[in-house]
């Protein structure tokens, strides 16, 4: 399999490698100056006469060639493959945006970026039943050959991707390198994604997450997927950002509907309420997608939508205090996988990170406490 787009040479992919690596040089500007001037070698050399002609206030600065030749012989040993704008191996719906990212870094097979897919999109602190949807859903449509897209974050995301690779491939976009897992414990997942799926990025090998590096990968979610799917998003969510952007690139909006006590699921139940197609399985979905979507049939209201995103990125977490107890640690985790649905005290041992007799102690104080209500059937919820 080529390595590149057209198998370009590897100082012509250098060339549009450090264009878009520039500083000062985003998306647009990278596709207005390959359109004045047809090459991106002569647009790097255009660069500084850009600069004292027009006194543009913008630093462009290409990074060394050196560095740029690294990342690639360092992206090809790890079997990775470069898609650049412009060249048929790009994925034919990223295309469609005035902002298109210029380069993309993936590992896997890059085919999955051509075929139908869904975004399923949700809350990193998801309930039980909003992860057993989430998978269940993701392996419904796989069944059905609609590959599944998301972010490997924690909750839903994870339990999409999981759900799409019992049957079916998965496209995971993600705001770092390649080569950097994160969240830390999605190794095993982020593996298999690789191998039976494919990884992508906008980003060089190395790049670790960032806040400011969210909102590109929920733009690489959008643009690369046929529908959105939201699952127990807040409002002002990331989750809800990401559906927002689909709806602006005209894919239709869909949302599971969810408890109206909890806050998680407050941004999916408006989405309903503005429009979004309701979801239960993955015959609500299949009927609404097309071959390629381009008009949209939806008209969800804007006012849904606030401009005032969250200036810390729900996606990046902050490490716990060191002098935080384990059981500290195992309440904040149970309690978040409740909802006022009863659970099954098994599926909450199966799928936390402790051991089950951590697990039940710690169930038992919180009932204690007054954090959890016990049924006497084996199941819990959130008073």
């Amino acid at each position: 399999m080529d390595k590149t787009s057209n198998n370009l040479s590897i100082h012509k992919l250098a060339a549009y490698l450090r264009l878009a690596r520039t500083d000062g040089v985003g998306a647009v500007r990278f596709h207005q100056l390959l359109n004045k001037y047809h090459s991106p070698e002569a647009a790097i050399e255009a660069l500084p006469s850009i600069i004292k002609n027009k006194k543009i206030k913008a630093y462009f600065s290409p990074p060394p060639l050196a560095s740029i030749i690294e990342e690639i012989e360092k992206t090809f040993e790890l079997q990775g493959q470069f898609l650049i704008y412009g060249f048929k191996d790009y994925p034919e719906l990223l295309t469609q945006l005035d902002d298109a990212p210029p380069v993309l870094t993936v590992l896997g097979n890059r085919d999955f970026l051509h075929q139908r897919n869904i975004a399923i999109v949700g809350a990193r602190n998801a309930s039980m039943h909003g992860i057993k949807i989430a998978e269940s859903l993701a392996a419904d449509l796989s069944s059905h050959s609609i590959g599944i897209t998301s972010g490997l974050a924690r909750g839903i995301d994870q339990a999409a991707h999981k759900g799409a690779l019992y049957t079916g491939f998965t496209i995971a976009a993600i705001a770092c390198g390649v080569d950097i897992v994160y969240p830390t414990e999605h190794q095993k997942l982020q593996q298999a994604i690789a191998e039976k799926g494919v990884l992508v990025s906008e980003f060089p090998l190395g790049t670790m997450p960032q806040a400011a590096h969210f909102p590109r990968r929920n733009k690489l979610i959008a643009g690369l997927c046929y529908g959105c799917v939201v699952i127990e998003a807040a409002l002002n969510s990331g989750s809800l950002i990401t559906s927002k952007l689909a709806l602006n690139y005209n894919k239709p909006i869909f949302a599971v509907p969810g408890s109206p006590l909890d806050p998680r699921c407050k941004g999916s139940n408006n989405l309903l309420r503005m429009g979004a197609v309701l979801t239960e399985n993955a015959l609500d979905i299949l009927p609404e997608l097309s071959p390629i979507c381009t008009k949209s049939k939806f008209n969800l209201t804007k006012d849904l939508f606030t401009d005032n995103a969250p200036k810390d990125c729900p996606d990046i977490v902050t490490p716990t205090n060191k002098q935080d107890t384990v059981d500290n640690s195992i309440e904040a985790e149970i309690i978040a996988l409740l909802s006022t649905t009863p659970t099954p005290i098994d599926l909450i041992i199966r799928n936390i990170s402790y051991s089950a007799t951590e697990t039940l102690s710690v169930i038992a104080l919180l009932e204690i406490n007054n954090k959890i209500i016990f049924q006497h059937n084996g199941y819990i919820l959130a008073p």
